[in-house]
């Protein structure tokens, strides 16, 4: 079966990791679901469904292990999985499917600044903020603390081996926001300088653990530590339903060249380790989110209250085992 033109552009740039994050991915993702359903010419409800199913599963087969893309297939799928039990027309469909990529677009435009405003009220005058690697959703809410007129000081490290720290300096800098770096190693004694913790999310597990940059899990304990409360900033795209059936989080490996550049040796040394780790709940302060603070243990009232399809989650466990 071969794919409309919008969903081979963005598996083209998922593969080719062309798109900025899952939040992007997610939007990405969701244009293109919605192309094809206005595009199409079913003349029944049955094909339809099967133009946005053979859609979903391209988009699922190279997915990676970012929620946002799964949970708008979720989405999608689950609507017209709606209608084929309502008996709804074609059209009746279309229109449904223009409804929840118009609600998914509402929801994209305003969580940000929502959890911007709420974690933003957390910092107080004069604190020294702890940030690890980089993350948009914090960087909004130090931006909006700046806002208030609070004078604070981010401290961060440099997040290898990509160096995601470098680019929280750089948006620092040019929001005006005084910012301290130092290497991984001393992520301990910043953390002992801070007054309140902050990392972003790549997934959140229906039992509240978080799973990020690798170095997310080491910035927690480090926080529990020094007594420093530690926040993560997620809308709820990043609940991780998959979770719900047990399934596990898909890491990558360390690769060699990011420890060892063009160092060769015959035998006898490898490189081991993975880019994300997972943070547990029992470190976790809570998950700054658009409904609000979430502590760890209601997370997974949040994913029984989403939109969750028959048919994507049957698919997850093979999605998740590398075998769909």
């Amino acid at each position: 079966m071969t794919n409309h033109p919008a969903i081979e552009l963005v598996v083209n740039r998922i593969v080719k990791d062309l798109i900025g994050g899952a939040a992007d991915s997610a939007r990405e993702v969701m244009a293109a679901m919605a192309q094809v359903a206005s595009d199409s010419q079913a003349s029944s409800l049955e094909k339809l469904f099967n133009e946005i199913d053979g859609a979903a599963m391209a988009l699922l087969k190279i997915c990676p292990s970012f929620a946002p893309p799964i949970n708008v297939l979720h989405m999608m799928m689950g609507t017209i999985e709606k209608d084929i039990e309502n008996g709804a027309s074609v059209s009746e469909a279309k229109k449904h499917l223009a409804e929840t990529q118009a609600t998914f677009n509402t929801l994209i435009e305003t969580a940000f600044e929502k959890m911007a405003n709420i974690g933003a009220e957390l910092i107080k005058e004069g604190d020294n903020v702890f940030m690890f690697s980089m993350t948009s959703s914090v960087w909004k809410v130090l931006r909006k603390a700046k806002e208030q007129g609070k004078n604070f000081t981010v401290l961060v490290t440099e997040a290898r081996p990509a160096n995601e720290g470098l680019w929280t300096v750089d948006e620092m800098y040019k929001s005006g926001i005084p910012v301290t770096i130092s290497i991984d190693a001393c992520l301990a004694e910043l953390m002992a300088r801070s007054n309140i913790g902050f990392a972003g999310v790549d997934a959140i597990a229906a039992d509240g653990s978080v799973f990020n940059k690798a170095g997310t899990y080491l910035s927690a304990l480090a926080a529990r530590e020094f007594g420093v409360p530690f926040y993560f900033v997620s809308d709820t795209l990043k609940f991780d339903t998959a979770t719900l059936l047990g399934l596990p989080f898909r890491s990558e490996p360390v690769h060699y060249h990011e420890v060892l550049g063009d160092k060769k040796y015959d035998s006898g040394v490898s490189v081991v380790g993975n880019l994300f780790d997972t943070t547990p709940p029992h470190l976790i302060t809570a998950i700054i989110t658009e409904l609000g603070p979430v502590p760890p243990s209601a997370c997974i009232n949040v994913m029984w209250n989403m939109k969750l399809s028959k048919r994507i989650s049957e698919l997850l466990p093979a999605w998740a085992h590398n075998t769909l």
